[in-house]
């Protein structure tokens, strides 16, 4: 808790909540008067010079450190502010004020951890507990909301463009070959992109009509849904075509290789249909 101090001065410096200078008569007092002077003619700079003279002077000046921190961080001296904090709570470490205007400034600033473990010390006795678990809870919904934010940074870091003039596409797979296979549901094809990033016509519009789901078997079989067309095409490695079966607009494909079957979900019956591929 904070001492109650004999009040030399009282001035507008209440307003920012800094303690007037002890009755002492001290160098270390000397600055620290001067420093409240200074703060109520607005000379900043010069009443922050002060308190850290008072500090130098007397390194356990309690108020001062209290005023300096004070007056740094409203005037947006965060990083000073956050030193001057922790020297503070160093030498009273039962300043449950201080603790928690110190766990608020190192939230804002991102430090969510360190703001952590100065708000989880305020005990539940303190006039600033409850403030202090209602800021630990923002700053725990922080910290996922920055988990997550990370992650999906990362994910983006990642990310990189296989081909870029593909209309629609659709369905993609890969075959054992490092092929990929996309179908373009405008273009009524399925384009081959090489591991060398070369694009060709796998299969074209004279076959399939809204192509979407594609997938491969282990014979490098390619099975194509034709949404529009109602169908469901089988390509072979050579690019030969066939239709394999009829469906009301197939749209998602899947192979079982382990089972030799062919999952397809059929959208206007609302059915998925298992197809044997075995024969």
């Amino acid at each position: 808790m904070k001492k109650l101090i004999t009040t030399c001065l009282i001035f507008s410096f209440v307003l920012l909540g800094l303690i007037p200078c002890p009755a002492q008569g001290t160098d270390a007092t000397s600055y620290y008067n001067k420093g409240i002077d200074y703060y109520n003619l607005n000379k900043i700079e010069d009443s922050i010079n002060s308190f850290k003279k008072a500090i130098e002077l007397d390194p356990k000046f309690y108020q001062a450190y209290y005023n300096l921190a004070k007056i740094q961080e409203s005037y947006k001296y965060y990083n000073d502010a956050m030193i001057t904090y922790e020297k503070l709570l160093e030498i009273t470490p039962e300043d449950y004020e201080s603790m928690y205007n110190f766990g608020n400034l190192l939230y804002k600033r991102g430090y969510l951890k360190k703001s952590l473990t100065y708000l989880d010390r305020i005990p539940n006795y303190s006039e600033y507990y409850e403030q202090s678990e209602k800021l630990i809870d923002i700053v725990e919904r922080r910290q996922v909301e920055v988990a997550e934010e990370t992650k999906l940074k990362e994910n983006a870091a990642k990310r990189s463009s296989l081909f870029e003039t593909i209309q629609a596409p659709t369905g993609v797979a890969t075959d054992k070959l490092g092929n990929v296979y996309i179908a373009s549901f405008s273009q009524n094809a399925v384009y081959k992109i090489t591991p060398q990033n070369v694009k060709t016509t796998f299969v074209g519009a004279n076959n399939l009509g809204g192509p979407v789901g594609v997938a491969i078997d282990e014979n490098n079989n390619i099975y194509i849904a034709n949404y529009t067309k109602g169908n469901v095409v089988k390509a072979e490695p050579d690019g030969k075509t066939s239709v394999l079966l009829l469906v009301k607009k197939p749209y998602c494909l899947n192979v079982d290789n382990q089972n030799k079957k062919l999952l397809i979900t059929e959208q206007e019956k609302n059915t998925v249909i298992k197809y044997d591929l075995s024969n």
